[in-house]
């Protein structure tokens, strides 16, 4: 008895299971085909969420952009740290989640 990946979720089963404890996923008749596309539809999904989290960022970051260019805010009050603060983790995070869809696309 082996342990290996689940095809869909990618938790820990054995190797004899009939189905995934974890998923349902049925892995009587599973063939290397059908495990392929079940991994190629897992690498898109994740791709797909960093893109979308990229865009969430764009937004944090323009948002906060412009409540620092319209508000007008006085020095050192919470508007001004939170507009700031806004851009700061928008870029960062926009920065990072475009250098994972790059890292991914480039894994294919």
């Amino acid at each position: 008895m082996a342990i290996i990946a689940c095809p869909q979720c990618g938790k820990k089963i054995s190797d004899k299971s009939q189905s995934c404890p974890h998923c349902q996923l049925s892995l009587t008749g599973m063939t290397s085909d059908r495990i392929d596309e079940l991994n190629s539809r897992k690498r898109i999904d994740r791709l797909q969420s960093y893109i979308n989290q990229s865009m969430l960022a764009l937004v944090v970051f323009l948002a906060g952009f412009c409540v620092l260019y319209f508000w007008q805010s006085e020095p050192e009050s919470w508007q001004l740290l939170a507009s700031e603060a806004a851009i700061a983790v928008g870029f960062l995070w926009y920065i990072a989640a475009r250098a994972m869809v790059i890292y991914l696309k480039r894994k294919n």
